[in-house]
């Protein structure tokens, strides 16, 4: 038997399995949404603004942390920025926040203080905050039985908002609610 001789493959014959799956990959990616997003280069930026000097930061920080091991919960000074409800006016105001870590909780729960000018400035707008806090409008915003904590130290507000249907250690959570009663002075929030 002879064997019949196959004609010589073009060139384009030869590549085209090749440029069909390189095709597939291109509409692929352009159908997918292009390429994956590059990996972040640091820490998200705060969209936070920042205590007006050093003094003042640390001055927030160490009466947070203060509270927070007075609850005998561990004291977490980084991480995410924290953004409670607070009226516009007072969106610009620097915010320091120190986390309460347990063991049920690594995370930390969240409290805040609101750093105003002076505690004249921080008295005017606290009755302002509490009143904000508790208006149909901003509960949508939180949980439905979410709390909130509003007590002024000089010109510090500190807010602490507690959710208990999502609190992973409840009695660290009250052990902080516990020390808070003791600082400074009790904002009430209007009913």
């Amino acid at each position: 038997m002879s064997e019949a001789t196959r004609p010589p493959r073009s060139r384009l014959s030869r590549f085209a399995p090749f440029l069909v799956l390189i095709g597939g990959f291109a509409l692929f990616t352009w159908l997918s949404g292009g390429p994956p997003p590059p990996e972040p280069q640091g820490p998200p930026a705060s969209a936070a603004p920042t205590p007006r000097s050093s003094a003042e930061t640390a001055q927030a920080t160490e009466f947070l942390s203060a509270a927070i091991r007075a609850a005998g919960l561990g004291v977490i000074t980084g991480g995410a920025d924290v953004r409670p409800p607070l009226p516009p006016q007072y969106n610009d105001l620097p915010r320091v926040v120190v986390r309460g870590a347990s063991a049920n909780d690594p995370l930390g729960i969240p409290l805040l203080a609101v750093v105003f000018p002076d505690a004249t400035s921080a008295a005017t707008a606290a009755p302002e905050i509490a009143a904000y806090l508790v208006l149909p409008t901003t509960l949508v915003l939180v949980p439905p039985d979410a709390t909130f904590t509003l007590r002024r130290s000089g010109s510090l507000l500190v807010i602490f908002q507690r959710t208990p249907s999502a609190d992973p250690d409840p009695s660290a959570a009250e052990s902080l609610l516990t020390v808070l009663s003791t600082l400074g002075e009790e904002i009430p929030l209007p009913r």
